[in-house]
């Protein structure tokens, strides 16, 4: 065999190799979508996603999201796409009601439960704002634009007969804190488990109260939308709010769509609660996690999802099979 023989032999050999090591190697590579940087779930998702790579052969990147409403809106178009929301977008998008109208959300699968929502309705102390009724001609931050929280706040204040009648300027709630510190409003919602660090940033300086919510306009919230739950921010919580409120809670979960392979979302389910020290330590709200949470996410359960589920014995409700 001559030289140049030789050396063409040598380039298909190595060709081959690289073909094959590409092959053995080949990444599958997930995007996790949950809240804005600085958030408690933007910091569970930067945990979500070094659990996902302890699975050999999946990448995962964490990207920065406006809020609920625009991680449901993405799972439309997007693959390989791992996102968090509240259980009531689900269901609004499965029914394609406001602002879900476009359709096509029936190919979002739930993966698993991370802990909830629960509603922070923040004043200021000296605000003179002592309940709900009283935000009635005030200024008053509803949440961030396009999020779940901005869209209960106004529901609640529809509850409460106050629709219309509240100032609800549209800002992000960072600035919407800002106007709070500066006095520009009297105050501002937030959905986070407790205890939320923007509630405790603010009250290093500021003097604040929770508003509770009211039996009565609990009921008739529940009849607008199911998915809520009451619950209690316990007293001591937060400096200077010493006594229980009464709020309400939405369950979050973690979804995909229906494109992703079987075999991944097993592997990444699998992970996720084998490693939950790993979302502990991404924020302190991880150690709430609670695998029989997943009977809460209206969408139905990933098929590798749920062969996970199936074999350690968590029980699904049969809509979401």
């Amino acid at each position: 065999m001559n030289l140049r023989n030789i050396i063409l032999a040598l380039l298909i050999l190595l060709a081959f190799t690289l073909l094959f090591t590409t092959e053995g190697t080949s990444q599958t590579r997930l995007v996790v979508k949950s809240a804005r940087a600085g958030t408690s779930y933007y910091a569970l998702a930067m945990g979500m996603a070094k659990v996902i790579m302890t699975v050999p052969g999946i990448e995962a990147s964490v990207e920065e999201s406006l809020g609920s409403v625009a991680n449901v809106k993405e799972a439309r178009t997007r693959s390989n796409f791992i996102f968090t929301s509240t259980s009531d977008l689900i269901a609004q998008s499965l029914k394609k009601t406001k602002p879900f109208e476009e359709g096509g959300f029936e190919r979002i699968r739930t993966l698993w439960s991370i802990p909830g929502v629960t509603v922070h309705m923040v004043v200021r102390e000296d605000s003179g704002v002592k309940t709900i009724r009283d935000l009635q001609g005030k200024r008053y931050i509803a949440g961030g634009i396009g999020t779940s929280t901005e869209r209960l706040t106004k529901l609640i204040l529809k509850v409460y007969g106050l629709e219309g009648k509240v100032d609800l300027p549209a800002v992000d709630l960072k600035e919407g804190v800002d106007a709070v510190v500066n006095r520009r409003a009297v105050g501002f919602t937030t959905g986070s488990p407790y205890p939320t660090p923007m509630v405790m940033e603010i009250t290093a300086t500021t003097s604040i109260r929770l508003l509770e919510m009211d039996e009565e306009e609990y009921k008739k919230l529940v009849e607008a939308d199911p998915t809520y739950s009451m619950t209690v921010i316990p007293g001591g919580t937060y400096k200077g709010v010493n006594s229980d409120v009464k709020t309400v809670a939405s369950p979050v979960l973690t979804y995909t769509t229906e494109d992703l392979p079987e075999e991944v979302a097993y592997k990444i389910t699998k992970a996720f609660w084998e490693n939950k020290k790993i979302m502990a330590d991404a924020h302190a709200i991880g150690k709430g996690i609670d695998i029989k949470g997943v009977k809460y996410g209206i969408a139905k359960v990933h098929p590798g999802a749920l062969r996970y589920y199936k074999e350690v014995g968590v029980e699904v409700p049969a809509s979401m099979k």
